[in-house]
């Protein structure tokens, strides 16, 4: 994990070709499957096009309620998304998430790129927490 200015990044190999994972990353059953096994993503909606929403509601493990949502700026398949990212617990924070996925010899490099942090250290802070975990969970989807 490395932070740069306003940014967190966080590189990830998953034992997947990156059609694999850009399916995982933005099919809505797909996300179910690896996202959903925790417990923790109950419902996935997407509209994968340049301007197209997404919606991501969350329940967690303590029964409280929680939503992502924004908008695809770039799809890319299966090399790149960047989407407006906007969370329930941070609902006036303007961010984005940019996904980039590279082929290496194990799989798929994932490098995550969340932007729009740097006035807001409680959000980077819950981020820097949150990500790793949901990636590991990701990086069981070529299993």
């Amino acid at each position: 994990m490395d932070r740069r200015g306003d940014a967190l990044e966080i590189v990830r190999e998953i034992p997947a070709t990156p059609e694999q994972v850009f399916r995982a990353l933005t099919e809505p059953e797909d996300l179910m499957k690896w996202w959903g096994a925790k417990g923790m993503l109950t419902s996935a909606r997407t509209n994968l096009r340049p301007g197209g929403e997404y919606r991501f509601e969350f329940l967690s493990p303590e029964g409280d309620a929680a939503w992502a949502k924004g908008q695809y700026q770039v799809v890319d398949p299966p090399r790149r998304i960047v989407k407006t990212w906007f969370n329930s617990k941070f609902p006036d924070l303007r961010n984005t998430v940019e996904l980039r996925l590279e082929p290496v010899a194990a799989g798929t490099r994932l490098t995550l790129v969340h932007s729009g942090l740097k006035d807001r250290p409680e959000a980077s802070r819950d981020y820097e927490k949150g990500w790793p975990e949901v990636l590991g969970y990701l990086e069981k989807v070529g299993s």
